[in-house]
């Protein structure tokens, strides 16, 4: 496959608005590739407009799967400076939504696997291609591919989101609770004829999170450091004159098993229980992402691998003594390392599909988060170095062929 049709399909599957749904219309793209290329794959639907693929090439064991999921986030046009849903390149960069989080990775995959194929390299094993859909909300796609049973033959598992040139091996668990605050709706010169949803709400969050700060303080993981507690959205009530009836709230944490997610909702319990009956408010909670924790071995063999393959590009870059320091102090902000000279391993609070793949064996499997991209992941005018795309197929390719070697 040529420079072009590789930019030409990483274009094509920007341009799809695949947030959280409609992963079916990227699952089409990659399989008229693959079929195209002779590589047996289905795609596998479910819901409205979403769907699984499943790929494979070479033969027996051992299995190494690949995987990346085809949904993105929702991207704010106006804040954008280019429209978010096109490939734009720009001084050795491209922009837009999903370009690290993660098509840049999942396309790297796919065309390593292409690539191979025309080139007709022996594989003592095979390469699994996973791709899936809602991983950003629940991770559906995931979650199902498991119960179907299609990770049940799998040696090690690879995960291409973006984690730049360093390597992961342990993620956190999330857990993600929704708080709906009911009231009564008042003129707000009379606020005792009425029941304050927001204000109940307040203060219900404000317990939960000292609660789950002082359970919390002190525990934390060897790699992983310690629980991440966030309050990211919250709404309520609709003008200034008038007492609100109804507030809601959406708690994300990232958890670890040494503090483990049923402590953690048991706080949300609690809390709430004891708040209902001593007030007159009604709040409910429920959950909408539980994933656990995983931890792989650091000197596994797809992570020495990996380190080995990858530590000519890491050198490769020909970083300045300003670029290296700006690297360093966007990888502080995301609670990693970073080296110009070697693949670091380290493990990171973001987690992957991998919680819901490795939900039996969570901990020492041959697992590693490696894939383009940055920290502009979820963010406006999200990006990816030119260089680094066409790097990971390259390593893809490198790794896919010594792994079954």
């Amino acid at each position: 496959m040529d420079e072009k049709k590789k930019v030409d399909l990483l274009s094509e599957l920007i341009q799809v608005k695949s947030v959280n749904g409609d992963e079916k219309d990227v699952a089409k793209i990659l399989k008229r590739e693959l079929d195209d290329a002779g590589i047996s794959n289905e795609i596998l639907p479910f819901g409205d407009n979403r769907a699984n693929l499943v790929a494979t090439l070479g033969q027996g064991h051992p299995v190494l799967a690949a995987s990346g999921h085809m949904d993105v986030v929702e991207a704010d046009k106006e804040n954008w400076d280019t429209d978010p849903f096109e490939l734009v390149e720009k001084d050795e960069m491209y922009y837009g939504r999903g370009v690290t989080d993660m098509k840049a990775g999942l396309a790297a995959l796919v065309i390593a696997m292409i690539e191979l194929k025309e080139a007709g390299t022996p594989l003592k094993g095979t390469i699994k291609l996973l791709a899936t859909s809602g991983e950003e909300v629940g991770q559906l796609g995931a979650e199902k591919l498991t119960k179907e049973g299609f990770t049940k033959d799998i040696d090690a598992l690879l995960i291409a989101e973006p984690s730049g040139y360093r390597c992961v091996y342990a993620n956190k668990g999330e857990l993600n609770v929704t708080i709906d605050s009911k009231g009564q709706a008042a003129h707000s010169s009379m606020p005792k004829a009425g029941v304050n949803a927001v204000e109940h709400l307040l203060h219900v969050l404000n317990t939960i999170e000292s609660k789950v700060k002082e359970a919390t303080d002190g525990v934390a993981n060897e790699i992983l450091g310690e629980t991440v507690f966030n309050i990211d959205v919250i709404h309520g009530g609709n003008q200034i004159n008038a007492i609100p009836a109804f507030a809601q709230a959406q708690v994300n944490m990232r958890t670890l098993s040494e503090f483990p997610n049923d402590k953690l909702e048991e706080i949300f319990k609690e809390v709430i229980t004891d708040y209902n009956e001593q007030t007159d408010a009604q709040i409910d909670y429920s959950v909408t992402m539980n994933t656990i924790p995983i931890t792989g071995k650091r000197d596994s063999s797809l992570v020495e691998l990996i380190q080995k393959v990858g530590k000519p590009y890491v050198q490769n870059q020909n970083m300045s003594a300003e670029e290296i320091k700006a690297a360093e102090n966007s990888a502080k902000l995301m609670g990693m390392k970073f080296s110009s000279k070697e693949i670091l391993t380290m493990g990171m609070s973001a987690g992957t599909d991998g919680s819901k793949f490795l939900i039996d064996q969570p901990n020492g499997f041959d697992y590693a988060m490696f894939g383009p991209g940055n920290d502009t992941m979820h963010k406006d005018n999200e990006s990816l170095a030119k260089s680094m795309y066409f790097d990971f197929i390259e390593i893809f390719k490198q790794l896919f062929t010594e792994y079954l070697s």
